[in-house]
């Protein structure tokens, strides 16, 4: 059983690094959100390996909840390369205005969190292995899930 790990993190480039090792750990399921994923580190080679390594399982699953899909669909290469070629693992949601999440959130593995305390500073905290600790925001995640719908246009298969 592995120790359960917390780290607070303070600036862009703290915010940066526990994404990529918080990607890098996980195994089988990301569930992510934010406002548009602009300032998250998703377009590089380092996350775009770890998520293709996560998607090429067959049970490996990336869900979204994004209130603006636009950054993704105009400056998310990487991203758009992931959802042609992982496209039954990838689900992208929008939630209704009324429960547009402020914070930014990453759950790996249903027992690592990432929680970004606001879209406007680089403050929050990770915590590694802490399946206990991290209860209220899966269930939150799955609340704001249940109450979203999808979102981006569907990709091209080449058929």
């Amino acid at each position: 059983m592995q120790t359960t790990e917390s780290r607070l993190f303070d600036g862009r480039r703290e915010f940066h690094d526990n994404v990529l090792d918080m990607l890098a750990r996980t195994r089988l399921s990301v569930c992510l959100a934010d406002r548009d994923f602009s300032d998250w580190p998703l377009e590089t080679p380092a996350a775009f390996d770890s998520l293709s390594r996560i998607l090429a399982n067959r049970e490996g699953r990336l869900r979204m909840i994004v209130y603006q899909p636009d950054w993704l669909e105009r400056h998310g290469a990487r991203f758009g390369q992931l959802r042609r070629r992982f496209a039954a693992g990838i689900e992208c949601r929008t939630p209704p205005p009324s429960l547009v999440p402020d914070d930014g959130l990453l759950l790996g593995d249903h027992h690592h969190l990432l929680r970004r305390a606001s879209s406007h500073a680089w403050r929050g905290r990770a915590i590694y292995a802490g399946s206990e600790d991290i209860d209220p925001w899966r269930i939150r995640f799955g609340q704001l899930w249940d109450e979203s719908t999808p979102c981006l246009t569907a990709t091209s298969l080449g058929l």
